[in-house]
C-alpha cells in the first residue's frame, strides 16, 4: 500500500508523538527505578554510618601502639611455651576452651603475648585473633570495659561480616552508653562469636592481674559462666598473668575435670628451668650487642658473660636493668669488666636502687616519681616540664621556665635512668614492679626517716638497705599533684580571657597542662585529704567560685568530656558538692550568702543532687535540713540519681534521711525502679530492702504493692532482726501489715530478744494492728528471750485498750513478773 504525502505526514506526526510519549515514559521509569534504588540504598548507607560511629566509639585505646610497647622476642626465646603440649593441645582444639598462663614478674610474659599475636596465633583466613594488654599505670589500659571495646573493634574490623545489623541496632538503642556497660559489651562479644560465619576466634588478654580489681572480678565471673555452659562455637581465651591467688580463686569454678580450663604454670620447677635457659640466650644476645658497640675482645666478652651467668634467679627484667648499669661501669680493659661484674645487683630491687642512686638530683627525681605514680594518666614531656617547674609563687606562664622537649627528655633520663621510659613523648614507669618497688603498700606505716632524706649525702646503699624502696606514700603523691594543679589554675591568664565557649575550650591547646589540671585537681584533692590544710583550702575556695572567669575556664574544659549540655548558673556550693570537697562544703554551709537548696539553670538540680549522682557520701552527711526530695527539670530527685548510678550506700543514706522512695519522674520512674534496673547482682536486694523498709515505715502501701516479689523480700532482716512486717506493725500501718500478710510474710517472725510481730504492735499500742494479727492467727502466748509476752509489753507501756483486747482473746492470763 502506497501512502500519499499527506498520510505519511500524519502517520509520521503520530509516530513522533508516540516516540515522545515513550521517551517520557522511559524517563519516568528511570526516575522510579532511581528512587527505588535510592530507597534501597538509604538503609544500607544509614547502617554504614552507624557502624562507623560505633567503631569509632569502640576505639577507646590505641591497642596496637600499646602492644608494640613491648619488644620483639630474641630468637630462641618463648619456645618453652609455644612448644608446650598444653599450648599445642589448646591451639589445635576445635572447641571452646580457655588457657591461663601464669609466670612470675620479669619472666617475659608481655613479650610472649606480643609474639603470640604477631606470629604463633596471628589472624588467618580461618582464625581471628584479638588482644588487649592491660597496664595499671594507664586508665584506659586497666579497664575490662576498655578491653572489651578494643577487642570488639578488632573483631569487627577484621571480620566485618560479624558486625551484623542486629548488633548495630542493639548498640544504637541502648538507654545508657554501651561503652559504660560491661554486661552489654560482653553480650555483644558473645553474639558475634556465636555467628555462623565466625570460625575460630582467639582473644588474648595480657597482664590480667593489672586489670582494675572490680572489673577484673566481673570478667573472671563472665568467663566462668561462659565456659561452664555448653556452647557450639570455637571461642578461645588465652589469659596471661602473674600467679596471684585472687586470679586463681576467680577461675576456681572451672578448675575441675571436664571443664575447659587449662592452666599452664610458668612458675613450676620444670618450666622455670626452661625459662632460665632462654634467659641465658637473651643474656648472650645482649652481651654480643655490647661487644659490638664497645668493640670488646672475645676474651672480654666471655668475662662479662660468665659474670652475668653466675648470678642466681635471673629474670629478663633483671638482665635488662643490670646491663644498663654494667654498660656505664665497663672500662676498656679486664680490670673495668671485673669491677663491673663483681658488683652486679643480686635482685631486681637492688637494680632499681642502683639506677636511682645514680640520680644527679635525688629530690627532683623523687618529685618526678611522685607525679608519675600519682598521675591520673601518663603525662607528656611538656606537661611534666610544667609540673616540675611550677612553684607556689608563680602567677602566670611568664614566671615559668620549663625546659624544651629535647632537653627535658635528657633531663628526665639523667634524673631517673631506666626507671622511667618515654614512649610517644609520654612518661611511664619501666615496669609494674617499678611501682611496687617505690610505692608503700601500707601508708599507715609512714616513711623511714632515711628514705625521706633522699637528697642528703649518704654512703652507698648496701644489700640490706634499700632507701628508695617504699619511699613514696600515695597520699603524698596526690598532695603534690593537687598543689601543682591548684597553683596552675590560679594563673592570671585564666581570669582575664574571653568567656566565649569556643575560646575557652581552645585554652588547653594553647596552655600546656591546663587540660590535666582542669580534669584532675579535684581527684587529687580527695585522694590526698589536702583540704585539712587551711592554706590550700583558701585556694580551693577561689577556684570553686563559679562567678569567676577562672572557674568557668577549667569547668568548661572538664565538662566538655561529659558530652552533655554545660550547666549554667552553677554555684560555688554546687561545684564543691559535685567534686566531693567535704571541707569546702562544710565551710560554705556556715556562710550566710550560700543558698543550700538553689537550683542551677540548665538542669534545675541542687548541690545535693550532684553530690548524690557522684556518690560523695561524706558531702551528703554534712547537710542538715536540706530538701532531699527536690526534683530537677525531669522530676528526678537525689535518690533517683544515686539509684540510677548504682550507688547503694548513697541511696541508703538518702532514704535514712527521709527521702521519698515513691517520687515519680517525667518518664514514670521512681528511685526503686532505678535501683532495681541499675544495681548489680547482690546490691538489688540490699537497696530494695532499704527502700522497702522506708516505704513500710511511712505506710506507703502503693510502694509495697509495686515492688516485685523478689524485691519485696518479706524475711530480709534489718540490723536488729526486724522484718518489714515487724516494722510495719511497730509503726501501726494496718493497710501495709494486711498487704504484707497477703504476700506471705511470716507472722511469727521475731526480732531482737525474740520479740514477735504481735509484741511489736502491742508495745507500740496499735490496737487495730493487734486485732488484725490476732485475726490472722498470731500466737498470743509467744514469749521473748526474757519470757515476756505481748500482753506484758502492752501492760508495761500503759496501752489499756490493747491489754483488754489481748485479755479478751486469751482465756487464761498469767503475768510473769521479772
Amino acid at each position: 500500500m502506497v501512502l500519499d504525502e499527506s498520510s505519511r505526514k500524519i502517520i509520521g506526526l503520530v509516530i513522533g508523538r508516540c516516540e515522545e510519549k515513550a521517551e517520557a515514559l522511559r524517563d519516568i521509569f528511570q526516575e522510579v527505578e532511581k528512587r527505588k534504588n535510592e530507597a534501597n540504598d538509604r538503609p544500607a548507607h544509614d547502617i554504614f554510618l552507624a557502624m562507623s560511629s560505633i567503631l569509632k566509639t569502640l576505639h577507646t585505646s590505641p591497642y596496637l601502639d600499646r602492644k608494640n610497647r613491648n619488644p620483639d622476642r630474641v630468637l630462641g626465646t618463648c619456645e618453652w611455651f609455644v612448644n608446650h603440649q598444653l599450648f599445642r593441645k589448646w591451639q589445635e582444639s576445635s572447641s571452646s576452651s580457655m588457657l591461663w598462663v601464669s609466670a612470675d614478674p620479669g619472666c617475659g610474659k608481655s613479650v610472649l603475648a606480643r609474639h603470640l599475636v604477631d606470629s604463633e596465633l596471628r589472624t588467618t583466613t580461618s582464625r581471628t585473633t584479638c588482644y588487649f594488654f592491660f597496664k595499671d599505670d594507664i586508665d584506659d589500659q586497666r579497664s575490662a570495659k576498655s578491653a572489651l571495646c578494643c577487642i570488639l573493634h578488632q573483631l569487627f574490623t577484621q571480620r566485618e561480616i560479624l558486625f551484623s545489623s542486629e548488633i548495630v541496632k542493639r548498640l544504637e538503642t541502648r538507654e545508657i552508653h554501651f561503652t559504660d556497660s560491661f554486661d552489654e559489651l560482653w553480650e555483644v562479644l558473645i553474639m558475634a562469636s556465636q555467628d555462623k560465619n565466625a570460625g575460630e576466634i582467639v582473644y588474648i588478654l595480657d597482664a590480667f592481674d593489672e586489670c582494675e580489681d572490680q572489673e577484673h572480678s566481673m570478667l573472671a565471673q563472665a568467663l566462668c559462666k561462659l565456659y561452664r555452659t555448653e556452647k557450639a562455637f570455637n571461642l578461645k581465651f588465652l589469659i596471661i598473668s602473674q600467679p596471684h591467688g585472687t586470679i586463681r580463686r576467680g577461675f576456681q569454678p572451672l578448675d575441675m575435670p571436664g571443664l575447659p580450663l587449662v592452666h599452664l604454670s610458668g612458675e613450676s620447677e620444670v618450666e622455670t628451668d626452661k625459662i632460665a635457659r632462654e634467659i641465658d640466650i637473651y643474656i648472650r644476645a645482649r652481651v654480643q650487642s655490647i661487644r659490638d658497640r664497645l668493640t670488646l675482645s672475645l676474651e672480654d666478652e666471655q668475662l662479662l658473660l660468665q659474670g652475668l651467668l653466675r648470678t642466681p634467679n635471673r629474670t629478663y627484667l633483671w638482665v635488662y636493668l643490670t646491663m644498663d648499669l654494667v654498660q656505664d661501669d665497663i672500662g676498656i680493659n679486664k680490670l673495668g669488666i671485673r669491677k663491673a661484674v663483681s658488683s652486679l645487683p643480686p635482685t631486681v630491687d637492688h637494680a632499681y636502687e642502683g639506677i636511682l642512686n645514680k640520680s644527679h638530683n635525688p629530690e627532683e627525681a623523687k618529685k618526678l616519681l611522685h607525679v608519675v605514680v600519682g598521675a591520673a594518666r601518663p603525662l607528656a614531656l611538656a606537661e611534666m616540664a610544667v609540673a616540675l617547674a611550677l612553684q607556689p609563687d608563680h602567677q602566670s606562664y611568664e614566671d615559668l621556665d620549663p625546659k624544651a622537649d629535647k632537653r627535658f627528655r635528657e633531663y628526665v633520663r639523667d634524673l631517673c635512668g631506666l626507671f622511667i621510659t618515654i614512649i610517644d613523648s609520654k612518661i611511664y614507669l619501666l615496669h609494674q614492679t617499678a611501682r611496687e618497688f617505690l610505692v608503700q603498700d601500707d601508708p599507715s606505716k609512714g616513711v623511714h626517716p632515711e628514705k625521706a632524706r633522699l637528697g642528703e649525702a649518704r654512703p652507698k646503699s648496701n644489700d640490706d638497705e634499700l632507701r628508695w624502696k617504699s619511699s613514696l606514700q600515695p597520699r603524698e603523691s596526690h598532695r603534690i599533684l593537687c598543689q601543682i594543679c591548684v597553683w596552675h589554675l590560679l594563673f592570671t591568664e585564666f581570669e582575664t580571657h574571653s568567656l566565649d565557649e569556643n575560646e575557652i575550650l581552645s585554652q588547653y591547646l594553647d596552655h600546656v597542662f591546663l587540660h590535666y589540671s582542669a580534669k584532675n585537681w579535684a581527684y587529687h584533692s580527695r585522694a590526698s585529704s589536702i583540704e585539712d590544710d587551711d592554706a590550700i583550702t583558701d585556694s580551693l575556695l577561689a577556684i570553686c567560685d563559679a562567678r569567676t572567669r577562672r572557674c568557668l575556664t577549667w569547668f568548661r574544659i572538664y565538662w566538655a568530656d561529659t558530652k552533655a549540655d554545660f550547666p549554667q548558673n552553677f554555684t560555688i556550693l554546687m561545684i564543691a558538692s559535685y567534686f566531693g570537697l567535704e571541707r569546702v562544703v562544710e565551710l560554705l554551709l556556715k556562710r550566710d550568702d550560700v543558698e543550700v537548696n538553689s537550683l542551677n539553670g540548665t538542669y534545675r538540680r541542687s548541690a545535693l543532687s550532684w553530690a548524690s549522682e557522684n556518690r560523695f557520701n561524706g558531702v551528703i552527711s554534712i547537710w542538715k535540713g536540706t530538701d532531699v526530695d527536690v526534683g530537677d527539670r525531669y522530676g528526678r530527685t537525689p535518690p533517683s540519681y544515686a539509684a540510677w548510678n548504682g550507688h547503694m550506700a548513697t541511696t541508703k543514706r538518702l532514704v535514712k534521711a527521709k527521702a521519698r522512695v515513691d517520687s515519680v519522674d517525667e518518664i514514670g520512674r521512681t528511685p526503686i525502679s532505678y535501683a532495681l534496673c541499675r544495681a548489680r547482682a547482690g546490691s538489688v536486694e540490699v537497696i530494695s530492702r532499704e527502700l522497702l523498709t522506708s516505704a513500710v515505715g511511712k505506710g506507703h502501701k502503693t510502694i509495697v504493692e509495686r515492688l516485685p516479689e523478689k524485691a519485696a523480700n518479706m524475711e530480709a532482716a534489718g540490723d536488729d532482726g526486724q522484718t518489714v512486717l515487724w516494722l510495719a506493725a511497730e509503726s501501726g500501718h494496718e493497710a501495709v501489715v494486711r498487704l504484707l500478710l497477703e504476700k506471705g510474710a511470716n507472722i511469727e517472725a521475731s526480732a531482737y530478744y525474740g520479740r514477735t510481730v504481735l509484741w511489736s504492735a502491742a508495745e507500740s499500742g496499735h490496737e487495730v494492728v493487734v486485732r488484725l494479727l490476732l485475726e490472722k492467727g498470731a500466737n498470743i502466748e509467744a514469749r521473748g528471750d526474757d519470757g515476756r509476752t505481748a500482753l506484758w509489753s502492752a501492760a508495761e507501756s500503759g496501752h489499756e485498750a490493747v491489754v483488754r483486747l489481748l485479755i479478751t482473746n486469751h482465756s487464761t492470763v498469767r503475768v510473769v513478773c521479772l
